[in-house]
């Protein structure tokens, strides 16, 4: 298939998609302990909906892109909010991708240290250095390790989850319905907005991969239905083992899993963890570069030791005091930027095509 083809941008962006959102705690399942099954079964059914919506907006921010010819973050808020508010809530929203970026190098350090033993320190750092090897290729290197790491995310983590789902002997659903709550669509909502902010901001900055409202619209599609394929085995393998061996409890539920039923699993899961934790870094400390060359006209290579060197030093306040500062609060702000996001796509959908 040729590289430039409307076919490869299209799994390519897709590819891209699913790397920006399969994070720790989307491959972990914290997060659908979090969002979705502190509700019973119907989160299951939130995990659906959470899919459908990041697809539909993925696909919108690359529309709004593509048809306003926009390759920036800054002039996508523009377009959407108008330049004061979008100005506003660009800043808002660069700071909390690079909380997300510290985030995922702190958990790095979190793993290194839990799993081997090692300092803190030398798992941040060794992830950094990965990082920016990444960005020296720009646009090509974070497509290129998301289009190789993406598919793999997808195969081990289906690949665990119907394990874990075929293995067990219960009915699907024998963890009592009348466990579910009226509020399961709030997290569903909450999931895919906090998302959304990080989405927003490297999928407007792709303009020489994403050209055309085609690849925007099959590359958001497919990527919400990968997500939600692979979310709602996830969620379906928790859900029927939450009672077993501390899955519920874990810091890392499909990790805990996973070391139920075999070392080797639990190590292959270790590395599919790892290398979803690297490839949302990676697209994270993309974005960033891209944040801060276009507001401040700092050249490229100084913005990028300047990310990875304020990501190190960031990432020491720890993985889990990052998370239960700041998540919560961009999450309900995601709401707001992902509902002015539909408005403007759904209002100018009819556009002629560019």
């Amino acid at each position: 298939m040729n590289s430039n083809s409307t076919k490869a941008r299209i799994i390519k962006t897709a590819c891209v998609y699913v790397g920006i959102i399969f994070g720790a705690g989307f491959a972990s399942g914290q997060e659908h302990l979090t969002f979705f099954l502190r509700y019973g079964a119907w989160g299951v059914v939130g995990v659906l909906i959470a899919a459908v919506l990041i697809g539909l907006c993925g696909w919108a921010v690359m529309d709004i892109c593509v048809r306003q010819k926009i390759s920036n973050y800054k002039d996508f808020m523009a377009a959407v909010f108008g330049k004061q508010l979008g100005g506003i809530l660009d800043i808002v929203t660069g700071t909390f991708v690079f909380v997300m970026f510290t985030a995922m190098l702190a958990g790095i350090g979190a793993m290194g240290n839990e799993a081997f033993g090692l300092p803190s320190s030398v798992g941040i750092i060794a992830a950094a250095a990965l990082v920016f090897a990444v960005l020296l290729f720009d646009l090509r290197g974070m497509v290129d390790i998301n289009t190789a790491v993406s598919p793999l995310l997808v195969a081990g983590s289906l690949l665990v989850g119907l394990i874990a789902i075929f293995s067990e002997t219960r009915p699907v659903f024998a963890n009592a319905l009348g466990n579910s709550h009226a509020m399961w669509p709030v997290g569903a909502l909450v999931y895919a907005s906090y998302n959304m902010i990080t989405a927003a901001a490297v999928l407007s900055s792709m303009p020489q991969l994403v050209n055309s409202r085609k690849v925007a619209k099959y590359g958001g599609i497919i990527g919400g239905i990968a997500l939600g394929g692979i979310g709602v085995v996830i969620a379906i393998a928790l859900f029927i083992n939450m009672s077993v061996g501390g899955v519920s409890g874990a810091q890392l539920p499909m990790l805990a899993l996973a070391a139920g039923y075999s070392p080797l699993l639990e190590y292959f899961y270790f590395v599919l963890l790892f290398l979803a934790i690297f490839t949302t870094a990676a697209t994270g400390g993309f974005s960033l570069v891209q944040w801060l060359t276009a507001r401040t006209g700092v050249p490229k290579s100084r913005a990028k030791i300047g990310i990875v060197l304020c990501g190190i030093a960031a990432a020491h306040v720890g993985f889990s005091n990052i998370v239960s500062h700041a998540y919560s609060f961009f999450g309900f702000l995601g709401l707001f930027i992902m509902t002015a996001i539909i408005v403007c796509f759904v209002r100018n959908f009819h556009m002629r095509r560019p």
